[in-house]
């Protein structure tokens, strides 16, 4: 039953969540942007369309997964031009009620949200999360008191005793819940058995919360040729370049200190810094060697793949170390877009399955060689460890705890005397009435003797 209440809560949640979209097309604004996305038309037949992209594959699953159609709109690049960039294209197109959906990922800001929403894939405060938490303990509970009430039932002697051991399995699967930890006073396996459960799933759910959390409300500061803006600030030979429009951007030209304001005014010496990121824009500026683009990781994994494969496997193009900064990236949609929560279910359950991931892998394909740490790297200083590294370790911990830990459970049910029953409830009395039956003289292989005295119970 316990298990029949967790596949019961994550089914109800699973259905109260991800409603379906029948009978409903979405506009997705998109534009040609190679290695990301590309439209490619037929050379005989212009109408004929082919759409290549992590964006293709993307909303294939979901509105599959939805049960919705789409199509996608296309941002031409007069209009990237007339707009200033690709972004300010399609939320344009957004704005005109042209589409629906921003099919270019894109750096929620304050000024953006005045005008539109745009999806989460983390959904720390979730009304389902808290749902599904109250039906899981609720069934735990309850399954614990019906142990108490069947199984041990026969050495209940009281209501009042039956309530405690409620009272008890309460207070226990919440102090679980709340990581305190707990003694539970049973020696039985079935009530073992579902304590333990509940409390691996409150461990796994606890610092698993507390990690999102985290994550979602803090930025982590990394490690920053360029490992950090101050490096790129003080090189004589590298400018900054990123596009126009972009989070960067607004950063570097808005800073009035330190090493970004000195990269904003470079951007402002040399406007043409500033990317549409039109096709052949990036080949053009980043290949002359002036420049050093500021992108977010996977993006420039694939503008350097893009550039291996277009000479033959030659680096022509490198990356540095993580930037001091981290950039969010969303899809942007209509305001008040009212399939939005449904489209967040969406983009949810793909990250919780790994498929965002899946689909990335894709389209990035290995560029170890080119990577800047390769290049001169000492071959006498020790490498740093990394999990990989760790994993045969991490398995032996694991199989030498999870031994540890049968032998201490074990140890501790051959020779712990006091059961569930006599901890909650009162002991029965002994009979008074025992009357010797004999005694009987033995004798061991060392000629000793001693007296053994049996009793009978009647």
């Amino acid at each position: 039953m316990f298990f029949i209440g967790i596949l019961f809560s994550a089914a109800f949640i699973t259905g109260i969540t991800a409603k379906q979209m029948t009978g409903v097309h979405l506009r997705i604004a998109v534009c040609h942007e190679p290695p990301i996305f590309s439209i490619i038309r037929s050379p005989t037949n212009a109408s004929s369309v082919r759409y290549v992209g992590f964006p293709k594959d993307f909303f294939d699953f979901l509105s599959s997964y939805l049960d919705f159609t789409y199509s996608f709109v296309e941002v031409t690049p007069s209009m990237v031009e007339s707009k200033g960039s690709i972004d300010e294209a399609i939320i344009d197109q957004l704005l005109q009620k042209n589409a629906d959906i921003d099919g270019r990922l894109i750096s929620p800001t304050a000024d953006r949200l005045d005008y539109m929403d745009f999806t989460m894939a983390i959904s720390v405060l979730n009304f389902a999360v808290w749902l599904m938490i109250v039906v899981v303990f609720v069934f735990t509970v309850l399954f614990l008191s019906l142990i108490t009430r069947f199984v041990a039932g026969r050495h209940i002697g009281t209501n009042q005793s039956y309530t405690r051991a409620v009272s008890l399995n309460v207070w226990y699967s919440f102090a679980v819940l709340m990581a305190q930890g707990g003694y539970y006073p049973s020696n039985r396996w079935s009530l073992r058995f579902v304590a333990g459960s509940w409390c691996l799933i409150a461990v796994v759910l606890v610092y698993a919360y507390n990690g999102t959390l985290i994550s979602h409300v803090s930025l982590p500061t990394h490690q920053p040729i360029v490992n950090s803006f101050e490096d790129l600030a003080a090189s004589k030979t590298l400018r900054v370049t990123t596009q126009r429009g972009s989070l960067s951007a607004e950063i570097i030209l808005n800073s009035k200190s330190g090493a970004l304001k000195t990269l904003g005014d470079s951007l402002r010496s040399h406007p043409e810094d500033l990317l549409l990121t039109l096709p052949g824009e990036f080949d053009k500026i980043l290949h002359s060697g002036c420049c050093a683009y500021v992108e977010v990781r996977r993006l420039g994994e694939l503008i350097v793949h893009k550039s291996m494969m277009e000479h033959k496997g030659e680096c022509k193009l490198t990356i540095g170390k993580d930037l001091d900064f981290t950039q969010v990236w969303s899809f942007g949609v209509a305001k008040n877009f009212p399939h939005l929560s449904n489209i967040n279910n969406g983009i949810q359950l793909m990250r919780q399955s790994g498929l965002l991931t899946r689909i990335g892998k894709t389209y990035l394909k290995p560029i170890d060689k080119c990577l800047a740490r390769k290049v001169g790297r000492n071959p006498h200083k020790k490498s740093q460890l990394s999990l990989s590294d760790l994993a045969d370790v991490f398995v032996m911990i694991l199989g030498l705890g999870c031994v540890i830990s049968i032998f201490v459970f074990l140890l501790e049910l051959l020779t712990s005397p006091v059961g569930f029953q006599e901890i909650i409830y009162p002991r029965r009395k002994r009979s008074h009435n025992l009357k010797p039956k004999g005694i009987v003289l033995i004798r061991d292989k060392k000629q000793t003797e001693r007296d053994v005295l049996e009793f009978n119970t009647q």
